[in-house]
């Protein structure tokens, strides 16, 4: 029961109390006062009509005795008037049974009144000559008692009321506080810390809300201390602290994670940018001059970088960078090195190079497979090829055509992709993360991986033609197709406890028709809703946190949960995970890659693992390829793993194309 309803319940026992005892005092009190004056009216009528019948004793005329005993009886104010004589014999009687009026029954007995029986003595002369006995009739006391019973029934009724509406506002006032308190509570509980700036005056319940606000202002301190740890650690290990970009370790990590995995980008390229004569330019203009110089640089090329889904950039050397863009053919990788060749112009323009030779740009093409020392000796190739051919050019390293893939044209790859979602082809694998256990594989989902159909009947990882149909402006489509198929393999699954992720596109989080389409299409099949997860990549979800924060809660109201994928690829805020509401977060590969031999990416995972568990979010591990990266993230408290140790993606039950129509 509520305190509410608690303290009302009180005072409504208070007053039916109060009310019974009320009644049962002044009704008892009455009552004592009605005997009373019933026995004094009766000794008066007694003592009168013994005085009024002596004379007509002694002739014993009884007729003329009845009679004025009956006129006086005929009033209705006696129950029974009786003369007796000497020896006791009756005389004369008149009685008449109680009548209690509009008294009910049960009150006439619960009250019980006993008027006394009042007598006279009637003389003839000098001699007794008999006695008068009078009792009063009880009918309109009976019927006082009830009418006053009922007159302080309906004025304490009244009052009740009044007293119970003063009462419940007073203590919805009083209470109000502690609504605010809870409120307070559930606002920390979803990671939330409100404070309330309206005190209430009542000294006890203002220090219950004083010490709420000082309990939700220090646990906002401790995430935010935590937070600021976590992100602090990451960007003194990875980040380079002139242009904001990765550094070099944080190119190797990044780069030898893509060149490693297995199931998603298994090709992209790989730029290689150099400033020329940077040492002399320091030398002439000074270190601070140099350092804005690579700042700026820094910015222009993750302009560029911001229209290219999974990309990084980081500074490699002095007055190197890298840049790696994932799933991007070989035509649109030249193009995106002419455009920064081109943007490195701009260095002039804001004053901040000396000559229009600003830099050069080396290309090589990698996949899954490669070495990163191999591309790196690729790219360095084609960079002094650039740097011989004149200001701010590029040029590409070709390999030798055995080793080289066939390359589609972009318009190929356009109608291919038309033609993959006209016709349904995608196949869906999934693969199976586990919870993180000594003992027992305890599975949390399974996370679906789509892919298309080559020319030799293999299958195209998502990682190679997702970013294409991005840039085609055909993710959304592929996103739908691939929840279609899967909640169609839901509606035929026989394991109806498993959980499913599937990983859509940064394009449909932008996309509000397909987040409309989403939602009703899971609103209508509210059973596999529930075993669905949503993920969507970290950079995706900061590019616009807003709608992911209102797909989120959408999604929360249907029964399906959702997470970011590749978290930690950024350097954002972790701030923003506050009021998500996600349920887990699967960190990047490259942070997991070797985790036994990394104590810096070990005390990393420990902290960005505390404070996402503050935020009751759990922490999945990708990529776990060995049994001492396992047992290393074990120690860390990990709560989940994916990776081939666990298991490998398996290919979906076929579903025929007619079925996914319907």
């Amino acid at each position: 029961m509520t305190l509410y309803r608690q303290i009302s319940t009180g005072i409504l026992l208070i007053l039916v109390t109060g009310f019974i005892g009320t009644i049962a005092i002044s009704t008892q009190n009455l009552r004592t006062f009605l005997t009373a004056q019933l026995g004094m009216h009766a000794r008066d009528t007694a003592t009168s009509l013994g005085l009024s019948l002596s004379p007509h004793v002694q002739p014993a005329d009884i007729p003329v005795i009845s009679t004025m005993i009956g006129a006086v009886f005929d009033r209705g104010e006696y129950q029974r008037i009786a003369l007796a004589s000497v020896d006791g014999e009756t005389l004369v009687e008149k009685s008449t049974p109680l009548d209690t009026g509009v008294a009910p029954g049960w009150f006439v007995k619960a009250i019980a009144l006993q008027p006394p029986v009042m007598e006279a003595q009637v003389m003839s002369g000098w001699k007794q000559a008999g006695r008068i006995y009078v009792t009063s009739n009880t009918g309109r006391a009976y019927d006082q008692l009830w009418s006053t019973t009922m007159d302080t029934l309906a004025m304490y009724l009244v009052a009740a009321v009044i007293t119970l509406a003063l009462a419940t506002l007073a203590i919805k006032l009083l209470l109000r506080p502690l609504s605010g308190v809870k409120l307070q509570a559930d606002a920390i509980r979803n990671h939330s810390y409100m404070i309330q700036r309206v005190l209430p005056r009542t000294p006890e319940l203002r220090s219950v809300v004083l010490a709420m606000n000082r309990l939700s202002e220090k646990v906002g301190e401790i995430f935010t201390e935590q937070s600021a740890l976590t992100e602090r650690l990451r960007e003194q290990a990875y980040r380079d602290p002139v242009t904001g970009l990765g550094n070099r370790r944080y190119f190797d990590c990044q780069l030898g994670a893509l060149l490693a995995t297995r199931d998603e980008i298994t090709q992209g390229a790989l730029l290689l940018l150099e400033l020329r004569d940077f040492a002399r330019f320091n030398e002439r203009s000074g270190y601070t001059a140099g350092d804005m110089l690579l700042k700026r640089t820094g910015e222009l090329i993750q302009t560029q970088l911001d229209y290219l889904e999974g990309s990084f950039a980081a500074r490699i050397s002095g007055a190197g960078f890298g840049i790696v863009a994932t799933g991007l053919p070989a035509g649109s990788a030249d193009a995106l090195a002419a455009t920064l060749c081109r943007d490195l112009l701009q260095l002039r323009a804001d004053g901040l190079a000396d000559s229009n030779d600003i830099g050069h740009i080396g290309i090589t093409m990698w996949r899954h497979g490669n070495t990163l020392p191999e591309l790196l000796s690729e790219a360095d190739i084609a960079l002094r090829s650039a740097q011989a051919s004149g200001h701010n050019t590029w040029q590409r390293h070709q390999p030798a055509a055995a080793n080289h893939p066939e390359i589609h044209s972009m318009e190929n790859w356009r109608k291919r992709l038309r033609e993959v979602i006209d016709r349904g082809a995608i196949r869906l694998y999934m693969q199976a993360v586990y919870k993180q256990e000594t003992n027992g594989n305890t599975l949390l989902h399974k996370e679906v991986l789509a892919r298309i159909d080559d020319n030799s009947n293999r299958g195209v990882n998502a990682g190679i033609f997702v970013p294409l149909a991005e840039r085609f402006g055909l993710a959304s489509q592929f996103d739908k197709l691939a929840v279609t198929r899967l909640l169609e393999h839901l509606a035929h699954d026989t394991d109806s406890a498993s959980l499913y992720a599937i990983n859509l596109s940064s394009t449909s989080l932008h996309d509000a028709v397909f987040i409309q389409w989403l939602c009703s299409t899971l609103g209508h099949t509210p059973a596999l809703a529930k075993r669905m997860l949503v993920e969507f990549p970290e950079h995706a979800v900061l590019a616009n946190i807003r709608n992911m924060h209102n797909l989120v809660e959408r999604l929360g109201v249907l029964g399906c949960k959702a997470g970011i994928d590749h978290f930690g690829r950024g350097f954002a805020s972790f701030g923003y995970l506050r009021s998500m509401g996600i349920s887990y977060v699967k960190i990047d590969s490259s942070y997991i890659r070797g985790i036994d031999s990394n104590s810096d990416n070990q005390f990393l995972i420990q902290a960005l693992t505390d404070t996402l568990h503050s935020l009751d979010i759990k922490v999945i591990a990708q990529s776990v390829e060995t049994v001492a990266e396992r047992k290393m993230l074990a120690s860390l408290n990990i709560d989940g793993l994916q990776g081939h140790l666990s298991g490998r993606p398996e290919l979906a039950p076929a579903i025929t194309t007619e079925s996914l129509r319907r």
